[in-house]
């Protein structure tokens, strides 16, 4: 008899706790779930670290194309100097240049910066969006120049032959096939799925693995038109508006929500899907995908370099540990506007990074820059906030 209703008693127990495991699973679910917390763009402070903003005068780059080759600092114009005595050809002649021909083209450029100094003036920046506190350094003119300054044709001709000069490094890079990507492995990679697995949206490391594949999608047009055409595809311009991210990250997120509302067997798809649309979401986070193109056109090894910086320095600048140990979140419902506001993000990052950039030289060897880190860190925090909105919208609609 005692031991029936010992029997019971265990009945009953393993009952409860079958009845309380689904329960915990959940409460543990929804307190993960909250966690992550919704941001507004457009005040949000959380996580942005100080940094040091380079503002290019609109007077400067009126003078000249060329203007990022006014606007050096001391170190940026030593690499352009040695670059010349390095170069094969300088020009589009195809002749090799002679040692009288660099030390010319040297003294000229010299001369340049002489006639058109280029002064900086350094302010405390505001507590928000794009220093975050640090401080603004604007360029300009110098008050010796009196008027407005527009460079002769003969001096853009020689800045024009500076710049489109050939080196083996130069040809190396070339080969290498620059890209118009996000530094594609590990960042496309990480962003992606830490935002699919904080959302909880299934397969995280399908959306992961999906998420530096539209790099690979080929265009069936001969060059250059391919280039431009791939290029466009993974680009926004907030100065323009041209550039086919925004409907990209909208078409294909539209198509993952859809798959997941089709249930479990459609998980794959729906995975695949957000993985494309978060890709082209990131690529907008990238500066280099917001604007300079003709500047980019004819000094691709900026965009190179700075990729490839951020991929060759994924961990060791803690990048990664800048996106997981983020949990908020910026939310829309019209994710070609989620991008076109993370293009605008990006882009007041521009004139600092390229410039920046520039100044380290062609033969960068991807040493540590604390001020590139700083600034990148907002930057890929800023596009996991968003691309963890895109995960989320891609589960719940």
């Amino acid at each position: 008899m005692q031991l029936g209703k010992l029997n019971i008693l265990l009945l009953a127990l393993l009952v409860a706790a079958m009845v309380m495991i689904p329960c915990v699973s959940a409460v543990e679910e929804q307190q993960e779930q909250e966690k992550m917390i919704q941001a507004d763009p457009k005040t949000d402070l959380a996580g942005y670290v100080p940094v040091d903003i380079l503002s290019i005068d609109p007077s400067v780059k009126a003078a000249t194309p060329y203007y990022y080759l006014l606007v050096l600092s001391d170190e940026g114009k030593k690499h352009l100097l040695d670059s010349i005595d390095a170069a094969e050809i300088i020009g589009d002649s195809g002749i090799t240049a002679t040692p009288d021909e660099k030390v010319s083209f040297k003294k000229s450029l010299k001369t340049l910066w002489m006639n058109y100094p280029v002064v900086s003036k350094t302010v405390k920046g505001s507590l928000g969006y794009p220093s975050y506190g640090g401080t603004v350094t604007t360029l300009t003119f110098s008050p010796s120049l009196k008027k407005e300054v527009h460079l002769s044709d003969a001096e853009n001709s020689l800045l024009a032959k500076v710049q489109s000069r050939k080196q083996v490094s130069s040809d190396k890079i070339a080969s290498g096939g620059v890209s118009p990507k996000w530094a594609g492995s590990p960042t496309h990679e990480r962003i992606s799925y830490w935002a699919a697995s904080k959302e909880s949206f299934p397969q995280p490391s399908t959306v992961s693995a999906n998420a530096p594949v539209p790099d690979t999608w080929p265009a069936v047009l001969p060059e250059p038109f391919c280039t431009l055409y791939r290029s466009l595809n993974h680009y926004y311009s907030p100065n323009t508006g041209t550039g086919n991210a925004p409907s990209q990250t909208a078409t294909y997120i539209s198509a993952a929500n859809s798959q997941y509302k089709a249930g479990s067997s459609y998980y794959t798809q729906a995975a695949t899907s957000l993985g494309y649309a978060s890709h082209f979401l990131e690529d907008v986070g990238n500066p280099m995908h917001t604007g300079k193109e003709t500047e980019q056109y004819s000094n691709p090894w900026v965009h190179f370099n700075y990729e490839a910086y951020v991929g060759d320095r994924w961990y060791s600048s803690n990048f990664d540990t800048v996106v997981s140990n983020n949990n908020n979140y910026y939310w829309y419902t019209d994710w070609a506007a989620g991008n076109r506001a993370l293009a605008g993000y990006s882009n007041g990052y521009l004139d600092t990074i390229y410039t920046k950039v520039y100044n380290k030289g062609q033969n960068w060897n991807l040493s540590q820059d604390t001020s590139i880190d700083a600034i990148t860190q907002n930057l890929v925090l800023a596009t996991a906030k968003y691309t963890n909105g895109l995960a989320l919208y891609a589960r719940i609609g």
